[in-house]
């Protein structure tokens, strides 16, 4: 079992969402975006935690239902074991459940459960009884952001470590030997308490007699000793300093930096462990566990954030295992950028949350978006009104263009190569500038870490498209995750094929294109009337030196600070 798809209804800040799950899936976005409310709501349809009235949105809402639906993939075994009356016109060996929590369909100590067959919602809840019915959905591994070393690291109660070693525990006890004469052991127990003269008889027997006038009779039972309640109540841990000698210290002695890198180690090593699958009955009771892990980067130095990445990636493409995360950090972004469906950006507008995700099926128009550069300067160099001496660059670009098969492969590339964990930041900050290189982007950054300061309220992010020729990619990534922004780009005098290249990035504007793209006249370097070396890599310095010495004036740092904030539609002074 894996999940393709989850949809939310009327839960919190989210009025409805719909969101495209992978194997590994990364929820980002600003602080109080939502990546929580989304996580949540998925606790809530597992009951891992409980539903109350304060989850239903404030505003926005246009009924009074609250619900979350899950599409699940099921392995061979899953759909022959199915109910029949769950594959009725069902084309995909697949299931849909939706969980009510508010409206007209939710009862009382019911799973609330139903099936979706063949795009109808199902008259009677999903297979019946509330804990058979939630049972057959799987089960999730949560790790909160932040708790007390009590709370992460205790087995007497649900906490992250517990979690962890229930997930690995399931996996490896069956095959104890000792375990299974346990069970046994209990079997047999559980046989000779329910005889005439056994315990539980000798309990429930006279309690039975005073309730027979009400026609009804307790019936008791000893149930086998399962992998959670081993780690709950039977195994027992203890750290020592190995530097102070075998003694054992409290928790406390150890910082959330220890804590959160136990938690780590345990997923680095749980993909190690494999289930022994036992044939069991023909019934559809799938094994799967959803590890649901919020900002899995605090207190991870940089170099632990790339290992904890790989590994919760690992360890989501195991069979009937999936990893959802929400993260600040643009490592986890940074990760996830040869597999942009794996984004999913969460942006919250007047108290509603939105989902922004490249679907399955928007990857291609993404790529094809890609291709326009090329189309663009064909056209230009098709136009007969334009002289062929003009032409020449143009005719280079488009004779060095790759077949169609390679130049898609190599768009994919491109985004591999660019999202980097600095440009990834542009997931998390409220407004990106787009400018063409490294000597626009030294500039503006080390404007706005001094004489610029008081625009750090704005959270503006400086992003370097690598050059003019990309503008439109980066263009065409903002609008599907919803990035606020703007744009500053040399306009090269018009010249030649630049003209058709300005027309490409200035059609690019939409509705997260904060104002129209500011075109410095010729370049940046004569805008400021600057004459840098002609060696790219030393440009950056150049032009931060002739910030300290004082060659750009101060009038010509006000009026490129009015350029900056037009572009980004920032109200100043």
């Amino acid at each position: 079992m894996k999940i393709t798809k989850i949809k939310i209804h009327n839960f919190r800040s989210i009025v409805d969402a719909e969101i495209e799950v992978y194997d590994f899936l990364v929820l980002v976005g600003a602080n109080n975006a939502g990546k929580s409310n989304v996580v949540n709501a998925i606790r809530c349809f597992y009951e891992d935690t409980k539903w109350t009235d304060n989850d239903f949105p404030k505003k926005g809402t246009t009924d009074q239902d609250s619900w979350v639906e899950i599409s699940f993939k099921l392995s061979e075994d899953e759909w022959n074991n199915l109910a029949d009356k769950y594959k009725d016109g069902v084309q995909e060996k697949s299931i849909i459940l939706k969980r009510y929590f508010k409206g007209k369909k939710v009862k009382a100590k019911q799973s609330n459960i139903y099936a979706i067959v063949n795009g109808n919602e199902e008259a009677d809840l999903f297979y019946g009884a509330k804990n058979i019915g939630t049972a057959k959905c799987g089960s999730v591994v949560y790790i909160p952001a932040l708790t007390t070393p009590s709370e992460q690291m205790k087995t007497t109660g649900p906490s992250p470590l517990r979690n962890m070693l229930n997930f690995m525990l399931k996996k490896v006890v069956s095959k104890s030997p000792a375990y299974s004469q346990l069970g046994q052991a209990f079997d047999a127990l559980n046989t000779e308490a329910r005889l005439d003269d056994g315990f539980l008889t000798e309990i429930s027997q006279p309690i039975n007699s005073a309730l027979s006038q009400w026609n009804v009779k307790i019936d008791l039972s000893v149930n086998p000793i399962s992998p959670e309640e081993i780690s709950k109540s039977l195994v027992k841990y203890a750290f020592v300093d190995l530097m102070l000698g075998d003694t054992a210290f409290d928790l406390d002695r150890f910082g959330h930096g220890f804590q959160r890198s136990l938690i780590y180690e345990l997923i680095r090593i749980a993909p190690s462990f494999q289930d022994e699958k036992e044939v069991k009955k023909k019934e559809f009771n799938p094994d799967f566990t959803l590890l649901l892990f919020e900002e899995p980067e605090a207190f991870l130095h940089p170099a632990q954030q790339e290992n904890m990445a790989y590994h919760l990636r690992r360890l989501g493409n195991e069979s009937e295992q999936q990893v959802i995360i929400s993260s600040h950090s643009p490592v986890f972004v940074s990760k996830s950028s040869d597999e942009l469906c794996q984004i999913c950006r969460i942006q919250k507008n007047e108290g509603v949350s939105r989902i922004y995700q490249l679907t399955q099926s928007g990857v291609d128009d993404l790529i094809k978006a890609g291709g326009d550069f090329l189309s663009v300067i064909k056209a230009y160099v098709n136009d007969p009104g334009i002289g062929q001496e003009r032409k020449n660059r143009a005719q280079q670009l488009i004779d060095n263009a790759l077949e169609d098969e390679i130049a898609s492969q190599h768009e994919r590339f491109r985004f591999q190569l660019w999202l980097d964990s600095d440009r990834a930041s542009m997931f998390f900050a409220d407004k990106v500038i787009l400018v063409e290189g490294a000597t626009e982007k030294a500039l503006f950054n080390y404007l706005l870490a001094n004489d610029w300061h008081d625009l750090a309220k704005e959270r503006v992010l400086v992003v370097d498209a690598l050059g003019k020729y990309n503008f439109h990619r980066f263009l065409s990534l903002f609008k599907t995750y919803g990035i606020y922004h703007g744009v500053m780009f040399d306009n090269d005098d018009e010249k030649n094929e630049h003209a058709a290249i300005n027309q490409l990035i200035r059609d690019r504007k939409n509705e997260f294109t904060l104002a129209d793209p500011f075109e410095f006249n010729k370049c940046l370097e004569k805008h400021l009337d600057l004459t840098l070396p002609g060696r790219d890599d030393q440009k950056p310095l150049q032009i931060l030196k002739a910030l300290e010495d004082k060659t750009i004036t101060s009038e010509q740092i006000t009026e490129l600070r009015k350029a900056f904030c037009e572009s980004l539609a920032i109200v100043d002074g």
